[in-house]
């Protein structure tokens, strides 16, 4: 699922936005670029520096290779709407589930008291 985990090096977030793009169908080419950046993040792949793939996938289309091949660019634009809209979700969930498990009642005299 696209961003599945949200703590992985840059190396192991491109290889997630590579199984993401095959699922969509993305085009031989786009895997193509996304494989070219793989072998330069050779070097990262036991970096602690974490990234979110959103961050990783925003910044893989703002290279040459996808700004100048309007179907590689459409590939990366559709995945980057998946992916926003997972995290729009989560974001939702996180902040309902906080909302939901704060207890609004009074407080009694004794329990300011105890302070």
């Amino acid at each position: 699922m696209p961003g599945e985990d949200e703590t992985m090096n840059i190396y192991e977030q491109l290889m997630g936005v590579k199984s993401d793009l095959q699922a969509r169908n993305a085009q031989p080419k786009t895997i193509g670029v996304i494989d070219k950046m793989i072998g330069l993040a050779e070097s990262q792949r036991d970096s602690a520096l974490s990234m979110s793939r959103l961050q990783v996938l925003r910044r893989a289309m703002q290279t040459r290779d996808v700004l100048n091949d309007e179907d590689i660019r459409l590939d990366f634009i559709a995945l980057e709407g998946d992916l926003e809209e997972e995290a729009a979700a989560r974001s939702n969930s996180t902040a309902q589930l906080a909302y939901e498990e704060t207890d609004h009642r009074p407080k009694l005299k004794k329990f300011y008291k105890k302070k």
